[in-house]
């Protein structure tokens, strides 16, 4: 039994990923959170995450703010591969698993199919001139050309779309990937879609004894189609024939060899020949399918066929026959065909968007975001929480219930005294460790403290003590819960990172991918 499991897979569940969180009721409802606000036991060596309910419950006890996901915070993405020369990008096949293609192999100094150019451009490779070392960046649209760009050092690349300076998602590792021709923020047109477009022809035998001829021709007039030779020589039925006299794509039909006459397939257009010219015969590469317009021609090295290039591309091919004709014998090749609809016609599905970045910019109205996150303290941590339960509630918020922006620290009011440090160990009871309620202080007010890793339920009337300050505590007055009820939901990702310090005026911009 043979099994497999389509790299689409992949990208339709990172698509429907992006998706749900923007979908009508029941809505998928996601929020960047950020937390640690205390110090790492190595600061410039943040702990290492386990999988784990622990680890899980832990992260959920440093979350202190929370931002939610809209939809216009998700893209699908992909793998930064910037355009460098000297390296030789892999060129699309439609026989080549999609996972090869946009693999790199430094052994082989091979990188994916696909560049971004120094102008946030994005191209894909059609044609890698026999796996030569690019030394030309591709530029520009092309768009007379259907979007295909020939560069000088014999690749063949094919405008996807271009990344505006706008776009959010764009970083040092990864670029964002468009689903269609319509997307926002992207620089991409329909026009270089084409359906069935044949650009690239494989050869997959280059044969041998393949000849091109040039040989003299008696003289000859318009409309008539045989022709005397000289000799025939290398002569041989289907090949190509041009010079004076003689139409485009015309080609001999059969070859007298006694009398040194050819038959060609199409009349003469004007009168030819005689006083020593000549007629030149060229390995023919015939192209027969279900499109239209699609011409070739071959190029011999050592008597073989060592390439073919399409001089027209074609267009609404679903499949290509390619045939080679000569002086030689047993020249194969194929023609690569493209995705249905044509390169261009979903990006993200062509060069394997199965990432989905996501970038959220916290402080992005005021840095407290309205007094609901402190600029008085510290990120050691972020990620991403899905469908947590409001505070005391047995099932998950919903579009309706789920605030924009959440506080997550546990609120205590106190009568006035002297103030807790920041990130300090507070508590009720006779001592640190037998404490009936603690936590750690994320901010505070001459008469609130904002905590967070708490646990247990303060009692009012009774002192908060600290561990290296106000020993004999200051009265609780009241308290106020934080926003979502925690260990609820799920946590889908987490990144621990050296201090990042909050102050007020700056925001944050945090963006992190998520792989399927």
């Amino acid at each position: 039994m043979s099994l497999l499991t389509s790299k689409k897979l992949a990208f339709h569940t990172a698509e429907q990923f992006k998706e749900s969180f923007f979908e009508p009721e029941p809505a998928t409802i996601g929020y960047v959170f950020i937390g640690k606000h205390t110090t790492w036991p190595d600061e410039e060596s943040p702990d290492t995450l386990t999988d784990n309910v622990y680890d899980e419950k832990t992260v959920w006890d440093n979350i202190y703010a929370a931002k939610k996901i809209t939809g216009s915070e998700l893209e699908l993405a992909i793998p930064k591969v910037q355009w460098t020369a000297n390296a030789v990008y892999r060129e699309f096949d439609d026989t080549i698993a999609q996972e090869d293609l946009l693999t790199a192999n430094t052994d082989q100094n091979l990188k994916p199919m696909y560049v971004l150019n120094s102008e946030n451009s994005v191209y894909k490779c059609l044609s890698n001139s026999s796996s030569a070392n690019a030394s030309s960046e591709p530029t520009g649209q092309n768009l007379s050309a259907n979007g295909v760009i020939n560069t000088s050092d014999g690749y063949i690349w094919k405008y996807m779309y271009n990344i505006r300076p706008s776009n959010r998602f764009l970083s040092n590792t990864w670029i964002p990937v468009p689903t269609s021709t319509s997307a926002l923020d992207y620089d991409v047109t329909d026009v270089t879609v084409v359906d069935g477009e044949l650009i690239h022809i494989v050869v997959t035998n280059g044969g041998s004894n393949y000849v091109h001829s040039n040989v003299t021709v008696s003289a000859f007039t318009s409309g008539c189609t045989i022709l005397q030779l000289a000799n025939t020589a290398n002569v041989s039925a289907n090949m190509t024939v041009s010079g004076t006299g003689i139409p485009s794509l015309t080609y001999i039909s059969s070859v007298d060899t006694p009398n040194s006459k050819i038959t060609i397939s199409n009349s003469a257009s004007a009168n030819g020949g005689g006083s020593g010219n000549t007629l030149f015969l060229t390995t023919r590469v015939d192209i027969q399918g279900d499109g239209s317009q699609a011409t070739a021609t071959a190029t011999l090295s050592n008597n073989e066929v060592s390439s073919i290039l399409l001089t027209t591309p074609g267009i609404n091919y679903s499949y290509a026959n390619v045939s080679v004709y000569g002086s030689g014998t047993s020249a194969t090749a194929r023609a690569v065909l493209p995705p249905k609809f044509g390169h261009g016609y979903n990006p993200a599905k062509e060069l394997g968007g199965s990432n989905v970045i996501i970038s959220m910019r916290i402080g992005e109205v005021d840095s407290s975001e309205d007094g609901l996150i402190s600029t008085n303290t510290s990120i050691r941590q972020y990620g991403l929480l899905r469908n947590p339960h409001k505070y005391g509630s047995n099932t998950a918020a919903n579009n309706s219930t789920a605030n924009s922006v959440i506080s997550q620290t546990t609120d205590v009011t106190l009568i006035s005294g002297d103030e807790f440090e920041l990130n300090e160990f507070v508590f009720q009871g006779t001592t640190s460790n037998t404490a009936t309620f603690f936590g750690y202080v994320n901010d505070q007010t001459s008469t609130e403290v904002k905590l967070t890793g708490v646990k247990g339920t303060p009692t009012n009337g009774v002192p908060l003590k600290g561990t290296t300050t106000n020993p004999t505590g200051r009265i609780v007055v009241t308290s106020t819960n934080p926003e979502f009820e925690p260990y609820t939901g799920g946590i889908l990702y987490v990144e621990n990172i050296e201090q990042i310090q909050r102050t007020d005026g700056q925001a944050e911009n945090l963006k992190f991918v998520i792989k399927f």
